[in-house]
């Protein structure tokens, strides 16, 4: 990587410290109408944070990577593991998506676990087309749903979630550009609420242990 790379990516740490507490604030200070109550009963968890209070995703319409819509109604019936990026990221996407395997691998070696959802959220359109994004997930994993759409679309789920992304002019780099974006990693529940997240570093063993506790232990409303 040449060195204007680098100095793009020195600021990437700033970006995702920057996300975290952007969604703390949106969190808490957005006028909301509160839709449901906390968990019943404590859940100990090792890396995930859960919300004080679990409220729908705003409404969004993207496309997966074979065509599909995908949107509020994609989320229902089962958890999803929602993470942001691009497929020409050159380190923090394929080391996500990496780590989503192994945490898959481990989520799936236990007898019974609730049905969850792994989606990887293109922010790069313009590059990122269905079948590009689509050798891209599934590579990681068959099951992975990749989902991207236009600008305003992308906006309309990542702004209120807090997570935040750019894109940056690398002039000297083949590359053209990249986007710098959070890699904070989020939990959506089967009624599609945002029910937790995941902050860097991440960690396969840590997440699926959370998943388990928190898919068998948390009452979700019907």
């Amino acid at each position: 990587m040449k060195e204007n790379d680098t100095s793009r990516m020195s600021l990437i740490p700033l970006i995702i410290a920057v996300s975290v507490v952007a969604g703390l604030v949106v969190w808490y200070l957005l006028p909301l109408k509160r839709s449901s109550a906390p968990v019943d009963e404590p859940v100990k968890t090792e890396q995930a944070l859960l919300m004080p209070e679990f409220r729908p995703l705003k409404p969004f319409s993207l496309t997966t990577h074979n065509g599909a819509a995908y949107d509020n109604q994609s989320l229902l019936g089962r958890w999803t593991f929602m993470s942001f990026g691009y497929t020409y990221c050159p380190d923090i996407c394929p080391t996500t998506m990496s780590l989503f395997a192994e945490m898959h691998d481990r989520i799936q070696a236990q007898k019974s676990t609730k049905p969850y959802q792994v989606t990887f959220v293109s922010v790069d359109p313009e590059r990122d087309s269905l079948e590009r994004l689509s050798e891209y997930v599934t590579y990681f994993d068959p099951s992975f749903v990749g989902a991207t759409g236009p600008e305003e679309a992308l906006q309309a789920l990542t702004k209120p979630l807090g997570i935040l992304y750019r894109r940056v002019e690398t002039e000297d780099s083949a590359m053209g550009y990249v986007m710098d974006h959070s890699a904070s990693i989020i939990l959506v529940d089967p009624q599609g609420r945002f029910h937790a997240y995941f902050s860097p570093p991440h960690d396969a063993e840590k997440m699926a242990n959370d998943f388990i506790a928190i898919s068998s232990l948390t009452t979700i409303a019907r």
